[in-house]
């Protein structure tokens, strides 16, 4: 486990958004079926939504496999987005069993603020009434559960690929999880920074692409704009699911990779 200076987060989102150039359009079918399985999930009330979330380790671990294929020279398949079904997955399937009663846990305790709209929000899709918006206390249920997901996200952070590739126990790999980030908090810190100026940016150019359309289009420019916004959207999300392994690489090296550093410094 390596402590790296704050600078390594600017360069994971850099090293993530080179992945994605390596592959573009095969990462673009990847995220959307991605997406869309997660989506076709959600139609099946409750139990959906639960299926979805025990399933998010499992699917990090298959960006984080599709990830490390391209950064060693190999290319992106279609079957990688599966890949994480077979690292490990009785391992992956508890890590997604305890991110699910966690999550649980956060909206319970957000509850005791707006008496339950975001956990209904979230888990049911009910829409909060309008006195939730106008008394700010969905704003505060949000913001406590927002709060205490970033420990929760730091224990679960490079916990799929400590199992997947180092076949840790899920216990075992979201304590090292945990630590991990809290020893890095430095680089976490410039890698959200990070990560907010390429949201600014991309929320920038697709203002921009609006007005453009709209000024050609006119009142028919809203389905253009979501054909605009598509590329847009999956040129962000790939390079952040490529962004999760270059942070997992630096933290927790190869042991061949950091043996040949070890006598490169020799």
């Amino acid at each position: 486990m390596n402590t790296v200076p704050a600078g390594n987060g600017w360069s994971w989102v850099l090293t993530g958004f080179a992945l994605f150039r390596k592959s573009p359009a095969m990462w673009a079918f990847l995220t959307l079926s991605y997406i869309m399985l997660m989506q076709l999930l959600g139609i099946i009330p409750v139990l959906g939504w639960f299926a979805a979330t025990v399933l998010i380790p499992v699917f990090s671990a298959s960006f984080m496999i599709a990830s490390r294929e391209l950064d060693q020279g190999r290319a992106l398949r279609v079957d990688l987005l599966f890949s994480g079904f077979k690292a490990n997955l009785p391992a992956l399937l508890r890590q997604g069993g305890l991110y699910l009663a966690s999550a649980l846990a956060i909206l319970g305790l957000s509850a005791l603020i707006d008496g339950g709209d975001l956990l209904q929000l979230m888990v049911l899709g009910r829409k909060p009434p309008p006195e939730a918006y106008a008394d700010g206390s969905l704003a505060g249920a949000a913001i406590l559960a927002g709060a205490l997901y970033l420990p929760m996200l730091a224990a679960f952070w490079f916990a799929p690929a400590l199992s997947a590739w180092r076949d840790m126990p899920a216990l075992q790999a979201l304590f090292y999880s945990f630590f991990a980030a809290m020893r890095n908090w430095q680089a976490f810190l410039a890698y959200g920074l990070a990560l907010a100026l390429l949201s600014l940016f991309c929320s920038f150019a697709l203002f921009m692409l609006a007005l453009l359309v709209r000024g050609l289009l006119g009142d028919q420019s809203q389905g253009a704009f979501l054909l605009v916004m598509l590329p847009v959207m999956l040129t962000y999300v790939p390079t952040l699911f490529a962004s999760f392994y270059a942070s997992y690489r630096d933290v927790f090296p190869d042991p061949e990779a950091a043996a040949e550093a070890t006598a490169d410094t020799q």
